[in-house]
């Protein structure tokens, strides 16, 4: 009724209904307009979101420098103005993805490492009398010859013989590589053996190598930069005959007139002299190992301690071998295999037996500790002699046995004898690797200090306890001194 009464014509009505859908229309446009202007804006946002997220490094742009316009992440590549859609490259995404992990896990290596230096157990006094084994070079690889291959025929000679393969021959992968010695490795080496308390390095003496004399001086020039001596460990094991150990003791006397050739002070004959160990020393013969005796060998001209006197410590593995050195003239014996229960020397339960021997007879006992024993060569005579580390309590074990039955000092096998798992050098996680979880990879290090400490204060206690009239064995004595 209102529209009839408006709206008395038809063109009136046309006209209206043309005037609402022209306002529907503007309406419709104002609200599409400004939909668009947000979305355009949310876009562009985005973009620049991203941007900044794939922009490379972290470091904020100056306000002098604009911000980046757009990155290739953004922009559609064209051929001849169309469009062509990126290519999934499955095998760079997984790349990218595993160098981003492989960064990350350096960096956290990098933060862990910073963090183990600062809070290393370390050991402020050095103590001559724990000597540890040092290894230079360390010898990585070793040869394996492949199985040949099986013969079509039983009768037929195969025609070529297969090459040795170079194997890695550790069970852990060293933190620093596989290095070589140089002057810089040394010094970061013998740092290390100092922050423990360790005082004497010992090394291996083969003799006859040019290249093996210049390595031997440049130790023994490093060494008492910081605060160590150094010993020699000769091996008759290939040659037991008298020439031969003749030799090798001319060259080594030509080494301890060094300052950093390690001495001690005997009271029984009132001389300082260096210390020698020989290992494989049980091999030698009667005749002449009777050549080390002082008397008359320093009167006759072919005693071999007119050549050098020293103390010489020998290597045993079997009950009897101690008696063996006593009649070879020997002043000690040593065990040297870090293995517990391989042979009867290195046993712990049998050392109080041979500190009693060493004790009666005015010996030297040098009792090898170590941390463990990976070496995976099994040696028929024995069986299997690996020795699992324990998370450190094989390492204390052995120590603390060694503290209550050494005669004189105590031996470390090793620093850096990898072939045969006993290290104490850093170790860095690594697949097909064994490793020092749980704990850091200067944890034998840390542990060493630790076990050195208490065995200069069970002497430091022992020194106290000693009264004028009971003065403490001379064993026990602080001062690089023996009986």
């Amino acid at each position: 009724m209102l529209l009839k009464k408006y709206v008395k014509t038809r063109r009136k009505l046309k006209i209206l209904l043309l005037l609402a859908i022209v306002a529907l229309l503007v309406i419709t446009i104002i609200v599409l307009g400004s939909s668009g202007r947000n979305a355009a804006i949310e876009l562009l946002l985005d973009e620049r979101f991203i941007a900044r997220a794939y922009r490379p490094g972290d470091q904020p742009q100056s306000p002098e420098k604009p911000p980046p316009v757009a990155v290739a992440l953004l922009q559609a590549q064209r051929e001849n103005g169309v469009i062509v859609p990126e290519k999934f490259d499955e095998q760079k995404i997984k790349e990218r993805i595993i160098q981003s992990k492989i960064d990350l896990m350096k960096q956290q290596q990098q933060r862990d490492h910073e963090a183990e230096q600062s809070s290393r157990t370390t050991l402020d006094a050095v103590i001559t009398a724990v000597h540890i084994f040092y290894t230079a070079p360390v010898p990585w690889y070793k040869s394996k010859k492949p199985p040949p291959p099986p013969a079509e025929h039983p009768n037929d000679v195969p025609l070529t013989t297969p090459r040795p393969v170079r194997i890695l021959n550790t069970a852990f992968y060293p933190a620093l590589g596989l290095y070589k010695p140089s002057a810089s490795l040394l010094a970061q080496h013998f740092e290390n053996i100092r922050s423990c308390g360790v005082g004497v390095v010992i090394l291996n003496f083969s003799g006859g190598k040019p290249a093996e004399a210049a390595l031997l001086h440049q130790i023994l020039e490093l060494a008492p930069q910081h605060n160590l001596s150094v010993t020699f460990e000769l091996s008759v094991a290939g040659n037991q005959s008298v020439e031969f150990v003749r030799q090798q003791l001319q060259e080594i006397a030509t080494y301890t007139s060094r300052a950093g050739f390690y001495k001690v002070w005997s009271q029984s004959r009132g001389v300082s002299l260096p210390v020698l160990y020989v290992s494989n020393a049980y091999k030698l013969s009667d005749s002449l190992g009777r050549l080390l005796c002082r008397s008359p060998s320093l009167v006759e001209p072919d005693g071999l301690r007119r050549v050098l006197d020293a103390l010489f410590i020998g290597h045993i593995r079997l009950k009897s071998h101690a008696d063996v050195l006593r009649r070879l003239c020997f002043d000690g014996f040593y065990s040297k295999l870090p293995s517990n229960g391989a042979v009867f020397a290195s046993t712990w339960k049998n050392w109080s037996y041979l500190k009693s021997f060493a004790l009666s007879y005015k010996m030297l006992f040098v009792p090898t500790v170590g941390p463990g024993f990976a070496e995976r060569n099994k040696f028929p005579r024995h069986g299997d002699i690996q020795r699992h580390r324990s998370n450190g309590r094989y390492y204390g074990v052995a120590w603390r046995t060694a503290i209550l039955n050494h005669v004189g000092f105590i031996n470390i096998a090793s620093y850096n004898n990898w072939p045969d798992g006993s290290q104490i050098e850093e170790v860095v996680p690594r697949a097909g690797f064994l490793d020092y979880n749980p704990g850091s990879r200067t944890k034998y290090l840390d542990l060493t200090a630790h076990w050195v400490g208490n065995f200069l204060k069970t002497r430091q206690e022992a020194a106290a306890a000693a009264s004028p009239a009971s003065p403490p064995n001379c064993y026990e004595l602080l001062n690089g001194t023996i009986c």
